[in-house]
């Protein structure tokens, strides 16, 4: 049995915590291959974007996650995969959000953390051909009760079900040595106020072998939340107890766009560097994110490269 442990980032950190995904990933890691990830990435944002696209500043968000991520090939068409980040966040400005009844209040101009979700996730790779056709079943639950209101908050911290599929292919022979890959996620979180807001998250991830070591590639996310309130319109009054959910219950929807560079050092060990920016929302925050990689073990590119046989 081929065993591997990995030090990394999930590709674009940021993007992970606003889509869902870091990456398509239509491609898995070969039978009896396990990867263990250690990583970090840097996000932040000064603007709430409302449901009309106008901007306002309540002040400075900023977080920064460490992530931990296990993945096994059972299988080469079946793969699991389990991770959770560790969540620093920082919220300054003129306008915290109050503290939930009985609990300490977040948005105070201090450093916050704490462990946020469990996500699982088995993948199975439905074709044997050129396109890769990738069906994708989650989970996400927390794994412990943290705070989910507030301009700095780690997370939902909430239970939903995740389904969709990654579709890859090499470009060859149109353009050789490139690939593209992209993934469809439907979320179905739990329902507050009577509302479930679930939601669509679509990923693509657009690469090219510029050498045997060198890969560069564009990236994008878009994310629709289909039930919720309209920020701010919709938002109950701070006395309404739903207040404590409109954070959960925003009606999302933004488009953010990055790219970066992945340098293979050695056949296992790879560094990579990647940065996005949001493009467009509604209802949501111009965040923007950093992540830095170091990855001793399996990378998606190293994975498509295998496919592929460049060396």
């Amino acid at each position: 049995m081929r065993r591997a442990s990995a030090v990394g980032t999930l590709l674009l950190g940021g993007l992970m915590l606003a889509a869902g995904t870091a990456s398509a990933q239509a491609w898995l890691p070969p039978k009896g291959e396990a990867a263990l990830g250690l990583g970090w990435a840097r996000t932040w944002a000064d603007h709430h974007i409302g449901y009309d696209g106008v901007g306002g500043n309540p002040g400075d968000m900023t977080w920064n996650n460490a992530v931990s991520d296990l993945s096994y090939g059972i299988t080469d068409r079946l793969a699991v995969r389990l991770n959770i980040p560790f969540v620093m966040s920082q919220y300054v400005g003129p306008k915290p959000h109050p503290a939930r009844p009985g609990k300490p209040a977040l948005d105070t101009g201090a450093w916050n953390s704490a462990f946020t979700d469990f996500r699982a996730e088995v993948r199975f790779k439905a074709t044997t051909g050129a396109l890769a056709v990738t069906p994708v079943v989650a989970i996400v639950f927390p794994s412990h009760w943290y705070e989910s209101m507030g301009h700095s908050a780690f997370g939902n911290n909430a239970v939903e079900g995740q389904f969709g599929v990654s579709v890859g292919r090499l470009l060859d022979p149109v353009l050789p040595n490139a690939y593209l890959q992209a993934r469809y996620l439907y979320a179905v979180p739990e329902e507050w106020a009577g509302i479930r807001p679930t939601r669509s998250s679509a990923a693509f991830d657009l690469g090219y072998f510029v050498t045997g070591s060198l890969t560069v590639s564009v990236l994008g996310a878009y994310t629709k939340t289909h039930a919720g309130w309209r920020a701010p319109v919709d938002f109950p009054p701070a006395t309404n107890p739903n207040f404590y959910n409109h954070d959960r219950l925003t009606k999302h929807e933004y488009f953010r766009f990055g790219g970066g560079a992945s340098y293979a050092l050695t056949g296992s060990i790879e560094v990579g560097l990647n940065y996005y920016a949001t493009l467009w929302a509604r209802s949501d925050i111009n965040m923007s994110g950093i992540a830095l990689s170091v990855t001793y073990g399996f990378s998606p590119a190293q994975v498509i490269k295998r496919n592929k046989g460049v060396q």
